[in-house]
């Protein structure tokens, strides 16, 4: 896949929004650039899901059920990884500052990886490329993709003190 990948604008866009964890001095500076971080990170998603949607839209009659469940599928990954990027509380580094951190930005280059992919998958699936070469070929792969960025969003959940017990914490109530 050479002709549909993240363009520089859109890389550069999400490199800009990474956060430097070495700044993180407080828990609202923290919180703000993860904030920052985490929109950024769901303009992306939510551009896959668009994408999606739009060639349900435009291919519905030509999408067989379990195409359109596989769209379906995928879209509801995207759901879950907006749930887990918006999740809550006050933003700490857990163990070891400087592991912690080193852990954090592996996470953050895996993230970009994935989300480039993801990107370059989705873009993959056109008007004017058979649909079902698109499914047996890209979807599964994207679908796991999907997966790993999630899992790989809630352990940077748990890395900055948002494990999703965080949900019922947030805000003094317990």
């Amino acid at each position: 896949m050479t002709s549909a990948q993240i363009s520089c604008s859109e890389m550069t866009f999400l490199m800009e929004k990474m956060p430097e964890y070495s700044h993180y001095r407080s828990t609202k500076e923290a919180s703000q650039a993860e904030k920052l971080y985490r929109r950024a990170l769901g303009l992306m998603l939510k551009e896959c899901g668009d994408h999606l949607l739009t060639v349900v839209e435009k291919k519905s009659q030509l999408l067989e059920t379990q195409q359109e469940h596989l769209i379906d599928a995928l879209i509801d990954r995207i759901g879950l990884i907006f749930r887990r990027l918006d999740r809550e509380g006050n933003v700490c580094l857990v163990g070891h500052c400087s592991s912690t951190i080193a852990e954090l930005e592996e996470l953050d280059t895996r993230l970009l990886l994935l989300i480039e992919e993801s990107m370059a998958l989705v873009r993959g699936l056109g008007s004017d490329i058979p649909a079902s070469s698109w499914f047996k070929n890209e979807a599964q792969r994207l679908h796991r993709d999907l997966a790993d960025f999630g899992e790989m969003t809630e352990e940077r959940n748990y890395l900055l003190g948002l494990g999703w017990e965080s949900e019922f914490t947030y805000g003094g109530s317990a």
